[in-house]
């Protein structure tokens, strides 16, 4: 009988250089409640927590519109600390499509609301900015989460 040992089991800030983790994810519902824990737990450890409600829904946004292009790649999620109390979340797919964001407002036609396609109108509004930036292979569309810088003690 072979026994293989497990490697230790580390936070989100120790995996990686201080200010930046990365994570692949499958083209599966469930990796989105797990990029919302990575996040969670993640500015948690960064000293973040005033920034975890926000990011954690932009990370469902993102992650959700990734997982639905379907592209069977791999999805890498991003999260980096850009300053003393802000973040930038990034979603990386397989799909050249960029998202399309619907403005707010309903049609004049009620039986032509899209039941999806508003989650970007959530990222506008709650983010300080957000992008996209095409790739050889796919699209990387991130948002940037500013909040208040932390009191120096």
């Amino acid at each position: 009988m072979t026994i293989v040992a497990e490697p230790p089991v580390q936070s989100p800030a120790d995996a990686q250089p201080p200010g930046k983790v990365s994570k692949s994810f499958a083209y599966k519902d469930e990796s989105a409640g797990l990029a919302r824990e990575l996040v969670k737990d993640t500015l948690r450890c960064w000293d973040l927590a005033g920034l975890v409600e926000t990011a954690v829904l932009v990370t469902s946004e993102l992650m959700t519109n990734a997982i639905q292009t379907g592209c069977q790649r791999v999805i890498t999620l991003t999260v980096e600390q850009i300053g003393e109390s802000a973040v930038r979340i990034s979603v990386e797919d397989g799909s050249r499509y960029p998202p399309l964001l619907i403005k707010a407002g309903l049609p004049a036609n009620p039986d032509r609301v899209p039941a999806r396609g508003r989650g970007l109108l959530l990222v506008d509004g709650l983010c300080k900015r957000w992008g996209l930036d095409l790739r050889p292979l796919g699209k990387c569309v991130y948002a940037e989460i500013h909040g208040q810088c932390r009191s120096r003690r």
